[in-house]
C-alpha cells in the first residue's frame, strides 16, 4: 500500500539534470559515467556496470562507430539458449522442407500433416522474436541493436505472414550486416533484394501483363498481373517519404520495373531458370519471365527498354541518393534518437551529412551527436521509452550484468505492451512518439512490471518451464508463475543503473523491494 501512494501521488518528479552542459559535450573526449549512462539509454537499452565501464573507455564518436560497424558479442548461455532455438537451423535446410513445393508441403497429404506445418511456421516466428529480444538485452554493443532496431523498424515487415514466418530470422540477419556496411543504400538494398520483403508486400507475384509468362497464364485462363505495393512503400516509407512530390504514374512505373522480383521455391527446375536467363541472391529470385521489358518513365528519367534487373539496381540507387531521402532518414533518425520534434537545424546537418557523405550511417548522426541539442538532451531527457525500450531496460537494470536468459517473458511482456520485434502488422512500423504510447493503461502495465521485477517473482535470468503464462505474473496470480530465476535486486547496481532520481526513491525507510519498483517506475526512468 505504501508503494502504491508512493506512485500514485507522483512522489518523484524531479527531473535528471546535471549529467553533460550543452557547451561542454565533446565527442572527441572519453565519457564520464553520467554521460556514459546517458548515451547508454539514448542509444542501447540502459546501463549495466559492464556496459557502463566499457562506454566510458570510448568517446561518443567511438560509441557511433562501434554502433554501427562493431561486432555484436553475447555471454555464453544466452548464444547457447538462440542455437538451440528453430530458426538457428541453416535456412537453405528450412526451406527445402519448409518452402514453397519443400519436400514437408509435398508430403503433408492431410490435415493434421498440415495443421503440423503450421505449428512448426509459428514456432519459427515466435523464436525469432525471442532471439532478436535476447540479442537486445545481453549485447555488448547496444548502440548496434539500437540503430538495427530503428532500421528493421523503418524496413518493416510482419513476421508471422506466410512464409515470412521462415525467412524472418534471415531478414534480420541480411539488415544487420547491411548496417555495418554503413550505407543507407546497403540496408534498402538488403530489404528489397530479401524474399521476405517481397512476401509481405506482395511483389514476388507481380507480373507484368505482357510478359511471358502472363501470356502462359492466359492461355489457361488465369489472369496475372502487376502488384503495387512493394513500389509504392518504396517511394513513400522507404525512402522519398510521401510528401516529395512523386506521383501516382512514378508508383506505376516503378512497380512494372520491379515485376519479375520474387522468391525462389524448391520445386522450381534450375535448368529452366537457367535457360530464361533467372538470377539468383540466397532465396532472391529474379524472373525475367514475369518481367515488364517495356520503357519506362520513372522520376523524370528514361529507363529504356529490354534493361531487366539492371533497371531495378539503377531504381533502387536512384531512390537511395534522392535529396528528399536523406531529408526524411535524417528526420526520421532525430525522432528517435533526440526529440519528437527535433530542432530543423539539427534535422538539416543531418540530411547533408547523409548527401556529402553518399548515404553513410555514421556521417548522418554524427551532425546529430555534435549538437548543443543532443547534449542538452542527454541532461534532461525528453524521449518517453517506447515499450519495448522500457521492458529492456527494466530487465538491464535489474540483471545488472547476470545474462538474461527468458526470451520468452521478454517477448510475453512486450506483446502485452504493443511492440514485439517484427510484429507491427502494417508496413509503416511501430510509431514512436510520446503520444502513441502514453496512456493511463500503459502506465499501469509498466507499474505492474517494476513491481513484478523489483519482487523477484519474474524469472528473467533463466526460463525452466515449457508453458507460456508469463503474462499472468505481473498480475500477481502465482498459480502462473513461470518456472525459473529472478534476477536478485542489488540495489548498488539498480542505483548505479539508473542513476539520479528524486530524493524519494532513495528513503532508507523504505524495504529494498518497494524502492526498487519506485526507482524503475520513476518518472526519470520512463526517459531515455
Amino acid at each position: 500500500m505504501r508503494l502504491r501512494r508512493a506512485l500514485t501521488a507522483g512522489a518523484l518528479l524531479a527531473v535528471v539534470s546535471g549529467l553533460v552542459g550543452a557547451a561542454g559535450f565533446d565527442i572527441d573526449r572519453p565519457m564520464d559515467e553520467a554521460a556514459a549512462r546517458a548515451m547508454l539509454n539514448r542509444l542501447g537499452y540502459g546501463a549495466t556496470p559492464g556496459s557502463l565501464v566499457l562506454a566510458r573507455e570510448q568517446t561518443p564518436r567511438q560509441y557511433l562507430k562501434r554502433a554501427v560497424v562493431g561486432d555484436t558479442r553475447l555471454p555464453p548461455s544466452v548464444a547457447e539458449r538462440i542455437a538451440g532455438l528453430p530458426m538457428a537451423e541453416p535456412l537453405d535446410k528450412i526451406w527445402e522442407r519448409l518452402g514453397p513445393g519443400g519436400g514437408a508441403r509435398k508430403s503433408a497429404n492431410d490435415e493434421e500433416a498440415k495443421k503440423e506445418i503450421r505449428q512448426e511456421e509459428n514456432r519459427f516466428a515466435s523464436a525469432t522474436v525471442q532471439a532478436r529480444l535476447l540479442t537486445m538485452a545481453n549485447s555488448d554493443n547496444p548502440g548496434h541493436e539500437a540503430l538495427l532496431s530503428f532500421w528493421l523498424n523503418h524496413f518493416s515487415i510482419f513476421a508471422p505472414k506466410n512464409l515470412d514466418k521462415l525467412l524472418a530470422a534471415d531478414y534480420i540477419r541480411s539488415l544487420d550486416s547491411a548496417l555495418r556496411q554503413d550505407s543507407f543504400e546497403a540496408l534498402l538494398r538488403a530489404a528489397f533484394y530479401h524474399p521476405a520483403m517481397q512476401v509481405y508486400l506482395d511483389n514476388a507475384r507481380s507480373t507484368a501483363t505482357t510478359s511471358l509468362a502472363a501470356m502462359r497464364a492466359a492461355k489457361r485462363g488465369k489472369q496475372l498481373g502487376i502488384n503495387e505495393n512493394l513500389a509504392r512503400e518504396l517511394l513513400e516509407l522507404h525512402t522519398l517519404g510521401v510528401d516529395a512530390g512523386y506521383t501516382q504514374k512514378d508508383v506505376q512505373e516503378l512497380a512494372r520495373i520491379i515485376t519479375g522480383a520474387g522468391i525462389y521455391a524448391p520445386d522450381m527446375r534450375d535448368a529452366m531458370l537457367a535457360r530464361a536467363g533467372a538470377s539468383r541472391q540466397g532465396l532472391f529470385l529474379f524472373d525475367p519471365r514475369r518481367h515488364d521489358f517495356t520503357e519506362k518513365f520513372f522520376l523524370g528519367q528514361s529507363f529504356p527498354a529490354g534493361q531487366g534487373i539492371a533497371e531495378v539496381d539503377r531504381a533502387l540507387h536512384l531512390l537511395a541518393v534522392h535529396p528528399s531521402t536523406a531529408q526524411k532518414i535524417a528526420l526520421e533518425l532525430a525522432r528517435r534518437f533526440l526529440d519528437d520534434e527535433p530542432p530543423a537545424q539539427v534535422v538539416a546537418a543531418m540530411a547533408a551529412g547523409f548527401r556529402h557523405s553518399g548515404g553513410k550511417i555514421s556521417a548522418t548522426l554524427t551532425p546529430l551527436l555534435e549538437s548543443p541539442a543532443f547534449a542538452a538532451s542527454l541532461s534532461a531527457p525528453t524521449k518517453f521509452k517506447e515499450p519495448v525500450d522500457y521492458v529492456l531496460s527494466v530487465a538491464r537494470a535489474a540483471c545488472g550484468d547476470t545474462p538474461i536468459n527468458n526470451g520468452r517473458i521478454l517477448a510475453a511482456t512486450v506483446l502485452d505492451m504493443g511492440e514485439a520485434p517484427l510484429m507491427h502488422t502494417t508496413p509503416d512500423g511501430y510509431p514512436g512518439r510520446e503520444a502513441d504510447w502514453l496512456s493511463p493503461a500503459a502506465m499501469a502495465k509498466r507499474v505492474r512490471l517494476a513491481m513484478a521485477v523489483a519482487g523477484e517473482r519474474l524469472p528473467l535470468a533463466q526460463d525452466d518451464s515449457d508453458r507460456l503464462a508469463g503474462l499472468a505474473a505481473l498480475n500477481g496470480d502465482a498459480r502462473h508463475f513461470l518456472r525459473g530465476e529472478p534476477c536478485p535486486i542489488d540495489m548498488a547496481v539498480l542505483d548505479k543503473a539508473v542513476g539520479p532520481v528524486a530524493p524519494q526513491a532513495g528513503s532508507p525507510r523504505l524495504a529494498a523491494a518497494e524502492r526498487a519498483a519506485i526507482l524503475l517506475a520513476s518518472p526519470e526512468f520512463m526517459r531515455r
